[in-house]
């Protein structure tokens, strides 16, 4: 259970107009690309994934161009965490199997903050039954992964003339239902049995930008060591890949032969968020907002124009967590293969 606490209120000073945060996306908004404001922008510290696709078609036949996932490969005793690249955990996948002679084991801990992964402003409507809002988007601010609360001034507005907005909906998590332990293998059961970790991220844009084209997205600048991949879902050994991604990666999902890692959990994490709008940007002057349905909405003062936020999380307790599987169960060898078309390393 997550419960949170109403913002400090406090006077609201309105201060001039700020401008539209926000670069072109690869080529200015033309013809039938262009759609609102919104798709021709990607927030200051993004950028535009590449376009994938050929113009005059739809879908790429066995990849899909909205899938483009953010990837480290190396030495497992290196992989660094997905939220270094402002990118939210995938899978694990391996290269150059070692002789594998065990299952490696199953490791479970609990989660324990949840950050606000998502912050829209709505206009046009209010705070409804704890869950409908009757508003539409008009912009939002620039999340990083595990955001810690500290100031941040950055946002993309949807409508140029009026950055104003009613209300603010909060979201936590991208999966439902959001779990209270992660369940992982132990590093150095990992290392014993691969060469290389094939580590898979994934980014979303709330606001959805598509970059003036079907085929690309906002993402943020690349983390060294990571490059973008298309995963491949087709039947060929060697597929042809793009040309944005030209280099072909082969790998395994993990080791065939054992049971399945998961996690029991018992309790639950219980944890206090208080988050916090200002009228500018270095977050000095609260706006009075109303937290409705357990502080997921926020109803703001007519007029209101947020240009900056801050959040405290407090950890109040965690579950606890029982790692379960990773047993034998069969001959033991690498497991299902995996394809990618990758960017050259940098």
């Amino acid at each position: 259970m997550t419960r949170t606490i109403s913002m400090a209120a406090a006077l609201l000073a309105l201060g001039a107009g700020a401008a539209l945060v926000g670069v072109s996306c690869i080529r200015p908004c033309s013809g039938q690309e262009c759609w609102t404001d919104m798709q021709r922008t990607c927030p200051g510290t993004w950028q535009c994934s590449h376009d994938l696709r050929p113009r005059s078609e739809y879908v790429k036949e066995h990849f899909d161009t909205r899938g483009v996932v953010l990837v480290w490969i190396g030495d497992p005793r290196d992989a660094p965490d997905c939220r270094s690249a402002n990118a939210y955990p995938g899978w694990d996948y391996y290269m150059d199997p070692k002789p594998i002679d065990r299952c490696p084991r199953c490791v479970a801990e609990p989660l324990r903050e949840r950050s606000y992964t998502r912050l829209t402003m709505m206009k046009g409507g209010h705070c409804a039954d704890g869950t409908d809002v009757d508003a539409s988007p008009a912009g939002g601010f620039v999340l990083p992964v595990a955001w810690d609360g500290s100031c941040l001034s950055e946002r993309v507005i949807r409508h140029r003339s009026a950055e104003d907005a009613d209300l603010v909906w909060g979201g936590y998590t991208y999966e439902i239902p959001e779990p209270n332990c992660k369940v992982s293998l132990a590093p150095e059961d990992v290392a014993a049995s691969w060469g290389t970790i094939v580590r898979t991220c994934w980014r979303v844009w709330e606001l959805d930008e598509v970059c003036a084209s079907f085929g690309a997205m906002c993402v943020p600048y690349q983390a060294p060591g990571f490059r973008e991949c298309l995963g491949y879902i087709g039947d060929e050994e060697t597929p042809t890949c793009p040309d944005e991604l030209p280099v072909f990666v082969r790998a395994y999902a993990g080791v065939a032969g054992c049971t399945t890692c998961y996690v029991e959990e018992t309790g639950s994490r219980e944890t206090t968020e208080t988050l916090t709008f200002y009228a500018d940007e270095q977050c000095t002057r609260p706006i009075p907002a109303v937290g409705v349905a357990d502080d997921v909405c926020f109803d703001l003062p007519p007029g209101s124009a947020p240009r900056s936020i801050s959040a405290t999380f407090t950890v109040e307790r965690t579950a606890t967590c029982t790692a379960v599987g990773g047993e034998q169960e069969g001959d033991l060898g690498p497991g299902r293969v995996v394809r990618f078309c990758c960017e050259p390393p940098a």
